[in-house]
């Protein structure tokens, strides 16, 4: 049995052609279109056929006979509209796409052996026919399952990586214009590129996003698939043996450049980008040394309802909620900025996050700061002190991939916010409790915890606890005024599930306070051990976006 080719006419009749194409039909008809793709070779079309009609789009020598004449031309028969749309190609342009069919030459060759069965998906990217692309699916399939399912399931903004992977050699990033897969050439497939860390050529984050970067042998898994697919177009797989650090040169539209992490790939493995100790930018209410990262933007809405127990019920969702709303963008990988606003005293606060030692950086631990101005414009009569600040120093480390802890000493000014301080001042020459404004600040320190769950690593178990220095310093309400009031400090324990671009946290906590100056030791919190107990249910949501 033999089959039927078609060689091309002369180099400059193909060229032409190709120009046409280039010019007045590639921008809806490139790789990633939903019919035919005009973009490469022009003599491919002589194996490619109308999705609209499974009419032959080129037949070699036999311009009457080919869908793509008869659709430049707006033959009676055609589906839909006369191709380009709106303006149709000129006469002289018509009459060289017909001499390049008319010049293709049909010719026979022998048929190939016998295609072995297909495997578990004949028609992933290319992998019809080929036993070796076809098991690999299986297994990369498997891979995606576990760390990209998450986010790239149907119906995700971005490209699906559930299910058949055929798809992934058609369609281009809406974000980079690139292809995802390249049979047969893993340097030149985008989605190679995401998966580096540090890696030049992309946009927006590495991914998983959230999770820990793929390692030696699964990044081998996917260039290795990559090459199959390429097999079993017949030609030459590119032979690109993947390096020791898993690292990936740009992909191929133009000269290749490292990673800049990577130093050509000389560079050990643990320079690779790893995860951040902890999967928020703050654990409850502290800040942690996790920062967005550069060009990332956030919305974050911290919530906190009213008593628990209290007369209204309801688990505290009847009584009331002090909301929190913020944003926050990474000016630079390690330093963010952020402003917030609550209903609790009507305050803003505008903040800053410097982490200059970063454990994902492949450092000890990460180190760094965070500072903010605040500014409570409720009515003077019910807020002292209405400007304050803070100061807070992070110290924290990852352990065993599973378990983030982090210390946090901070300096707040101007804690107590009582507009009605009375103390009995010795030696004032009245007698009994005179008022006062009280200026003093709190020295205080925190502790964070969280411990993650699951194989994905994905669900934490958070803990958090902010008290004063020393504790018998500052109390609730009129500072030592009241010895009645709480040194206990601020602590909250709950739970944290992230899925990608959204982090979600819902706890107990003894204070309603939500930004820095009011949840500090001396602001709001109050004994939750006292009058049946002062808890309250909270959560906080954010949500992140790659600018």
């Amino acid at each position: 049995m033999a089959v039927v080719s078609a060689l091309a006419p002369a180099p400059d009749l193909e060229a032409k052609v190709k120009a046409i194409f280039e010019d007045s039909c590639t921008a809806c008809h490139d790789d990633g279109a939903d019919e035919v793709s005009l973009a490469g070779s022009p003599s491919r079309l002589t194996s490619v056929k109308s999705k609209a009609t499974g009419k032959p789009m080129v037949v070699a020598g036999d311009p009457d006979a080919s869908y793509l004449y008869a659709k430049v031309m707006g033959t009676k028969g055609i589906a839909g509209e006369a191709m380009p749309p709106g303006d149709s190609l000129p006469a002289a342009q018509k009459k060289v796409l017909k001499e390049w069919i008319a010049g293709l030459k049909p010719t026979t060759a022998p048929a190939p052996a016998a295609a072995p069965a297909p495997g578990p998906s004949a028609s992933s990217g290319g992998a019809a026919g080929n036993k070796k692309a076809a098991d690999l699916e299986v297994k990369v399939r498997k891979l995606f399952d576990d760390k990209c399912s998450a986010c790239h399931e149907a119906g995700g903004s971005e490209v699906v990586l559930v299910g058949d992977l055929a798809h992934l050699s058609r369609d281009k990033s809406k974000e980079s214009g690139k292809r995802f897969v390249v049979p047969g050439d893993p340097e030149g497939s985008y989605l190679v590129a995401k998966l580096v860390p540090g890696h030049k050529g992309i946009k927006g984050d590495v991914m998983p996003m959230g999770d820990d970067p793929l390692n030696a042998k699964e990044m081998e898994l996917v260039r290795s698939w990559i090459v199959a697919l390429g097999e079993s177009s017949g030609g030459a797989a590119v032979e690109t043996p993947a390096p020791s650090d898993g690292a990936a040169a740009e992909p191929s539209e133009g000269p290749s450049e490292a990673p800049s992490d990577a130093g050509g790939g000389d560079k050990p493995a643990e320079k690779e980008r790893g995860k951040p100790p902890f999967h928020g930018t703050f654990q409850i209410n502290l800040p942690t040394t996790t920062t967005l990262g550069r060009r990332t933007f956030e919305f974050r809405i911290d919530h906190r309802f009213g008593q628990v127990g209290a007369e209204r019920g309801a688990f505290g969702l009847d009584a009331g909620a002090n909301i929190s709303y913020g944003f926050a963008y990474g000016i630079l990988n390690g330093w963010d900025v952020l402003i917030r606003r609550t209903n609790s005293r009507k305050g803003y606060e505008l903040g800053t996050k410097y982490i200059p030692i970063r454990q994902e950086d492949g450092k000890k631990l990460s180190f760094g700061g965070y500072a903010s101005v605040e500014y409570l414009r409720d009515f003077p009569s019910n807020t002292a002190n209405p400007w304050a600040g803070n100061f807070q120093l992070l110290l924290s480390r990852l352990w065993f991939d599973r378990w983030s802890t982090q210390l946090t000493v901070g300096y707040h000014l101007r804690t107590n916010h009582s507009a009605n301080v009375q103390v009995d001042l010795p030696d004032d020459g009245v007698d009994g409790p005179v008022k006062v404004r009280d200026k003093r600040g709190t020295l205080g320190i925190g502790i964070a915890s969280t411990v993650w769950l699951g194989q994905k690593k994905r669900w934490g178990i958070d803990l958090e606890y902010h008290l004063p220095i020393p504790a018998d310093v500052f109390f609730y309400r009129g500072g030592n005024a009241d010895r009645n009031g709480s040194n206990i400090g601020s602590w909250a324990i709950g739970g944290s599930v992230n899925t990608g671009k959204h982090f979600f946290q819902i706890f107990i906590t003894n204070t309603r306070e939500i930004h820095t100056n009011l949840y500090a030791p001396g602001g709001q919190s109050k004994n939750p051990f006292s009058d049946r107990g002062n808890f309250f249910f909270g959560f906080n949501l954010s949500r992140k976006w790659s600018l």
